[in-house]
């Protein structure tokens, strides 16, 4: 494929040199007067204009354009005029860093970085300006006078945002746009790869050249065809790519530009070798090559040469293939075009692999990879998405400016945002006042909570209070039994009642849940603690240390548990074992202070 920036930039050229010296005025033109270039800027007769481009040069190769702009920015007392002013002024900055008159091809772009910025804050006020004025067709004249300016600096995005912006306000207003701008806009959408706004333009640009038939008009709607035909090609529909290819082809042979006709040519033989048709495409790869070899287009020679190894890598002509693979590294030396190496790189895999050289079809492919995703970043960051989002911001912008002409609607506008304003301030005091509330409430529920918690832990308090004096009570009545039971003698009946009374559990299994319960409620961490610090701790040794934690003796703790004194000891002893306790630490003192 012809790469669009060698067909963009031969565009640029034609459409720089048809529009800037069209008008021109001899190199020795004295420099208009101030109040002279007012009169030309707001009367002349041509509104498809936003300024006279018979103005830009005499003033450029002056001394004193700083001066005529600071007179002319002093006197223009209105957005329209200050509108043309400041685009005049970013012509006369681009002329004076780049003399269009010296420009080589692809040179059109070479503007510093310092004064490309300067111009797009001048198209920055242009825009602003014709806003503010309301003038609908001000706005669209700026808006293609603003794109075809990054067009030429090749800010892509800016450029397709705007002309179309100016198009298609034009086309509202029943205004008819030049071709040049459709066709421009057919190759910048073609470059972002927005394929069918890529034909459209380029299609609607073909036409309007048909119709106007003016001078130079044919090597025009040569290029828009062409890049009709690149459109349809890159969405896959061959026949109508093949109408319109041949429709360009006989434009280039009826002006009799072979290096044209070779790249055309060119295109249709990548369709050819899509389809296979090997030998057809061959022939055309070789003779876009030859043609543009004569003319010094070595980047695309070498583009055509690529191709040519490919398909003789179809043809199973491996050395032929070889040998075109080397001719193009060595035109692209010569003449480096990214992404011509790229699609070299990507004929040096298939030539390797082809031959059996793995490792070099490896080596070539790795840099395949990085160069294509290199430049694919740089396309997505071009993307029309973010041209569309612009445009849509422009849109706005516009609208706003046309409202502020109705005093009226300004006024009821004015009213509904400010009635806007006093709602949303009123549903922010409602939103704020209704969240204070229920901060209050929430913080009342909380002192509610913590309230009756308390009271819980108060209750729960007592009743282990009460359940424990209970406990201690049944245990001294046991005590009282044992004792009368002992001075009633050493008969069998009495031994029986003692080994009953002995065994006795005063704390049931019902009686140890309900004061668990209890026990939990104001200690609620502690069985917690005690597993954490023991995790193979068994529920005697629990009751034993919430028992201790309530500090009752060995003996009570023994009626309550059923078992003996002896007992007791045994399972504090073994609790001490199990919180792992040295000798030196007192267990009640440890269990209370957890």
């Amino acid at each position: 494929m012809n790469h669009p920036k060698t067909r963009l930039h031969a565009i640029c050229i034609a459409l720089l040199l048809f529009t800037f010296f069209n008008c021109r005025v001899e190199a020795q033109t004295p420099v208009p007067a101030v109040n002279e270039i007012i009169k030309s800027l707001t009367e002349h007769p041509n509104k498809a204009i936003l300024y006279d481009y018979a103005l830009v040069e005499p003033i450029a190769k002056s001394k004193q354009s700083e001066t005529i702009f600071r007179e002319l920015e002093a006197k223009a007392d209105n957005h329209e005029l200050r509108a043309r002013v400041y685009g005049l002024k970013a012509a006369v900055l681009y002329h004076q860093d780049v003399d269009p008159t010296n420009n080589k091809l692809g040179e059109e772009d070479r503007v510093s970085a310092a004064t490309k910025s300067a111009i797009l804050e001048l198209w920055k006020k242009v825009m602003n300006e014709a806003y503010l004025s309301g003038d609908d067709r001000l706005i669209a004249v700026a808006s293609i006078f603003y794109g075809s300016s990054c067009s030429i600096m090749k800010e892509l995005e800016l450029a397709v945002t705007y002309t179309v912006n100016g198009l298609e306000l034009n086309e509202k207003l029943g205004i008819e746009n030049s071709p040049d701008n459709y066709m421009v806009v057919g190759e910048i959408f073609y470059k972002i790869r927005e394929y069918g706004e890529c034909v459209r333009n380029s299609i609607k640009a073909f036409k309007l050249f048909e119709a106007h038939k003016r001078p130079g008009d044919t090597v025009l709607m040569m290029f828009s065809s062409n890049t009709a035909a690149l459109g349809y090609h890159r969405q896959q529909q061959y026949d109508s790519a093949f109408f319109w290819y041949q429709t360009s082809l006989k434009m280039a042979t009826a002006l009799k530009l072979d290096i044209w006709k070779g790249i055309i040519g060119g295109n249709m033989g990548q369709i050819y070798y899509e389809q296979r048709q090997y030998d057809t495409a061959l022939v055309l790869f070789l003779a876009d090559h030859k043609f543009s070899t004569e003319g010094k287009l070595y980047d695309n020679a070498a583009n055509s040469l690529q191709w040519a190894a490919r398909t003789q890598v179809r043809l199973g002509n491996k050395s032929a293939a070889m040998q075109y693979l080397r001719e193009a590294f060595g035109l692209l030396r010569q003449t480096p075009e990214m992404f011509y190496l790229r699609n070299t790189y990507q004929a040096a895999v298939d030539v390797f692999k082809a031959m059996g050289n793995y490792d070099s079809a490896f080596y070539y492919n790795t840099k395949y990879s990085a160069l294509n995703d290199s430049l694919e970043r740089v396309i997505a960051l071009s993307g029309l998405a973010v041209s569309k989002a612009r445009a849509n911001d422009e849109k706005s912008r516009y609208h706003i400016q046309s409202l502020q002409k109705e005093k009226e609607k300004q006024v009821f506008h004015r009213n509904i945002l400010i009635a806007a304003i006093l709602l949303l301030g009123f549903v922010a005091f409602l939103v704020i006042t209704r969240q204070r509330l229920k901060a209050k409430l929430q913080v009342e529920r909380m002192q509610q909570d913590k309230q009756r918690m308390q009271q819980e832990i108060a209750s729960a308090r007592e009743q282990l209070k009460m359940f424990t004096e209970n406990i201690v009570e049944k245990t001294s009545l046991i005590e009282k039994l044992e004792e009368q039971a002992k001075n009633k003698g050493d008969s069998s009946e009495h031994q029986i009642l003692m080994s009953e009374l002995s065994q006795q559990t005063i704390l049931t299994e019902e009686d140890w849940l309900k004061f668990k319960s209890l026990f939990e409620k104001i200690y609620p961490t502690f069985f917690q603690q005690l597993k954490e610090n023991s995790a193979d701790i068994t529920v005697a040794e629990k009751r034993m240390a919430a028992l201790t934690r309530l500090q009752l003796t060995s003996k009570q703790m023994a009626a309550m548990l059923g078992i003996s004194v002896d007992s007791v000891h045994k399972t504090r002893q073994r609790l001490r074992q199990r919180l792992q306790l040295s000798s030196d630490i007192n267990l009640d003192e440890y269990i209370a202070g957890m």
